[in-house]
């Protein structure tokens, strides 16, 4: 998209914690640098990780339904298939 993702979705990533917020919540992250309410309003940020290091994020956005332990789960297992892909 060409565009910059917001310092502190980078910060969250680099904690190496999966995260689930609303945007109702004090530490709801914008995933853009331009961020518009109106696209998601629901997020979960799993960060991806090869070989030690951070190299990049499983980002889940909704509407209208937040993400629970089903979500985080689909999303911890594709970052873990990503990152063990990335070492190959």
């Amino acid at each position: 998209m060409d565009k910059s993702i917001y310092a502190a979705l980078e910060r969250v990533i680099k904690n190496r914690n999966t995260v689930i917020y609303s945007r109702n919540e004090p530490e709801f992250v914008p995933i853009l640098e331009d961020d518009n309410e109106m696209l998601y309003k629901n997020e979960l940020i799993t960060p991806i990780i090869s070989e030690g290091d951070v190299i990049g994020a499983i980002v889940m956005l909704s509407a209208d339904k937040k993400m629970g332990e089903v979500e985080s789960k689909l999303a911890q297992t594709a970052a873990g298939f990503l990152g063990k892909k990335m070492e190959q």
